[in-house]
């Protein structure tokens, strides 16, 4: 777990940890110097398998996952940011795919996730898979034509596969998770079990939701690292949906101007009326817009 004050829902996700039937968990607490209680929440569990390191300055995100995992010892690490929640079988029932599938070759476990706020139920986090199977096995082409499918919160990851990766670039911000599953799924395969097993809360003050524009661009600079394993006129329709949604997030800013700019020169009209259409939708069946 990574927190940068994040005291107001610490607890509930911390007890989410507490209730899993898989008991050979240890908790790993890196904190990118808080203010508020979020050490003292932390520490009041006194159980011996959560453990508290502060960093000794504010860090980027993805150097904080960084520290968090050297940090832990287990050969397979999951995530869970401070405001979302798993379902007491999450780990267990990862953890027995594994052993169904046979873990040789395999380098991320995953699962389907329930988006929540305080409104209530917003639908699954990857909303375009509602009704069909998740990707299996080879998906480094979904990863980069869709975005990132694979909710953090469900990811359990080999650390054998994050060390060949080299650990996640330290100046990621807000897709540091996406490298490290694009960087994962371009070596390793990778399961899902087919079953909602975590929470993912949507809310304001969430890093993603006030920082769209930066997470496109950091999108766009994976896709591009990785753009050679695309078809050319694939990585051409891609590049221009995240320029797209780029001069969206610009135009919303207040930078009209610029953001129809971008959308005009590089990203793609008809993408815009699509997406334009699906959010409307969402609207209409009372669920939170995702774009």
């Amino acid at each position: 777990m990574n927190g940068f004050n994040s005291a107001p829902y610490l607890r509930e996700a911390i007890d989410s940890v507490m209730a899993q039937t898989y008991a050979h968990w240890e908790l790993e607490f890196y904190d990118n110097c808080s203010e508020d209680e979020s050490e003292a929440i932390v520490r009041s569990y006194g159980d011996a398998r959560i453990r508290f390191r502060r960093a000794p300055h504010v860090i980027p995100l993805a150097a904080g996952r960084n520290a968090a995992i050297e940090g832990s010892r287990g050969s397979w690490i999951a995530f869970l940011d401070c405001d979302d929640i798993w379902a007491p079988e999450k780990l267990a029932r990862q953890v027995e795919r594994l052993r169904q599938d046979g873990a040789d070759g395999v380098g991320m476990v995953y699962a389907r996730t329930m988006s929540f706020s305080r409104r209530g139920e917003e639908g699954e986090t990857t909303y375009r898979y509602a009704g069909r199977p998740l990707p299996e096995g080879r998906i480094l082409k979904p990863l980069l034509l869709e975005g990132n499918i694979v909710p953090i919160v469900s990811a359990l990851v080999s650390r054998a596969a994050y060390d060949a990766c080299g650990g996640i670039p330290a100046h990621l911000t807000f897709a540091e998770d996406y490298w490290l599953f694009v960087a994962i799924a371009s070596r390793y395969r990778v399961l899902c079990v087919q079953d909602v097993l975590c929470r993912y809360r949507v809310h304001e003050h969430s890093a993603t939701y006030r920082n769209k524009l930066a997470s496109h661009r950091e999108a766009l600079q994976v896709l591009e690292e990785w753009g050679s394993h695309l078809e050319p006129g694939e990585l051409a329709a891609r590049r221009r949906v995240y320029h797209t949604l780029i001069g969206i997030e610009l135009a919303r800013s207040g930078r009209f101007a610029t953001g129809l700019r971008e959308i005009f020169a590089l990203g793609s009209v008809s993408f815009l009326l699509r997406g334009t259409a699906a959010t409307l939708f969402r609207h209409v069946r009372g669920r939170r817009p995702y774009s």
